[in-house]
C-alpha cells in the first residue's frame, strides 16, 4: 500500500534518571502484616538508582536492591492491613483516604519467591509519584544490563550507604558483599593495603604480646574518585582484585 511505513520498532534506551524527590527522601510509615507496630522512616534512593535505603529504629541502614523490584502498586492495587488496630494506627493524623496513600513494592529474586514492602505516604500525590518513579527505575533496560564498571560502582555504593555513625565502612560488610570467597577478599584487602581480619589478628596478637592497648577498630575509609569514566584508588583496586577483572 502506498505510503506504508516499514514495520520496524526503534527501541529507545533511556539512561537512569533519579528525580530530586527520591534522592532527597520522603517520609513514609512502614508496616507489616505480621506485626502491629508501625515504623516512621525516611525513604531515599541513591543518585545512581541502585538502592532504596532507610534507617530503622536501631540506627541501622536497610537496603532494597531496585533490580529485585518486580512491581510497584498504589491505591486500591496496594496491599491493605487486615488488623483494625494496625489500620487505625496508619490512619491517625494523615490527610486523604488511607487506601489512596498506600504503596506496595513487590520484590524478590524471581516471580515466585517474592516479598512486599508496605508503605503509607502522607499525601496521595506523593504515593503516586513514588510508585511511578520506582516502577520506571525497576524496568529500565539499561539498569538491567549494566556494564562492568557500573556493577563495581553499585558494589561500592552498597558499602557506602551502610556506614557507621563516624562515616566508616565496617569490615564485616565487605565480607557480606563477597561472602562466596572470604580468603580471596582478605587477599584483595591486603594487596590494596587495607585492613583485613588476618591483619587485625596479627596486630592484636602483637599487641597482646607487648601488653599494650586495645586492638584497632575494624573499620576503614574508602576513597572514591571518578575521572574519565575510570574508577581509581583503593575501592577500585580492591573490587578489581576481588572480582578478578581488569588489570592494575
Amino acid at each position: 500500500m502506498a505510503g506504508a511505513q516499514p514495520g520496524v520498532h526503534a527501541l529507545q534506551l533511556k539512561p537512569v534518571c533519579v528525580s530530586d524527590s527520591l534522592k532527597k527522601g520522603t517520609k513514609f510509615v512502614k508496616w507489616d502484616d505480621d506485626s502491629t507496630i508501625v515504623t516512621p522512616i525516611i525513604l531515599r534512593t541513591d543518585p545512581q538508582g541502585f538502592f532504596f535505603y532507610w534507617t530503622d529504629q536501631n540506627k541501622e541502614t536497610e537496603l532494597l536492591d531496585l533490580s529485585l523490584v518486580k512491581d510497584a502498586r498504589c491505591g486500591r492495587h496496594a496491599k491493605a492491613p487486615k488488623d483494625p488496630k494496625l489500620r487505625e494506627l496508619l490512619d491517625v493524623g494523615n490527610i486523604g483516604r488511607l487506601e489512596q496513600r498506600m504503596i506496595t513494592v513487590v520484590y524478590g529474586p524471581d516471580l515466585v519467591n517474592i516479598s512486599h514492602l508496605n508503605l503509607v505516604a502522607f499525601q496521595e500525590e506523593v504515593a503516586k509519584e513514588w510508585t511511578n518513579e520506582v516502577f520506571s527505575l525497576a524496568t529500565n533496560l539499561l539498569a538491567q544490563n549494566m556494564s562492568r564498571d557500573a556493577f563495581l560502582e553499585k558494589a561500592y555504593t552498597k558499602l557506602k550507604l551502610q556506614v557507621t555513625p563516624e562515616g566508616r565502612i565496617p569490615l564485616k560488610n565487605i565480607y557480606r558483599l563477597f561472602s562466596a570467597d572470604r580468603k580471596r577478599v582478605e587477599t584483595a584487602l591486603e594487596a590494596c593495603s587495607l585492613p583485613s581480619s588476618r591483619v587485625e589478628k596479627a596486630k592484636k596478637a602483637a599487641k597482646s604480646e607487648q601488653s599494650c592497648g586495645k586492638a584497632p577498630p575494624k573499620h576503614f575509609h574508602l576513597h572514591f574518585i571518578k575521572q574519565n569514566k575510570m574508577f581509581e584508588p583503593a575501592c577500585y583496586c580492591f573490587s578489581v582484585r576481588c572480582f578478578g577483572v581488569g588489570t592494575i
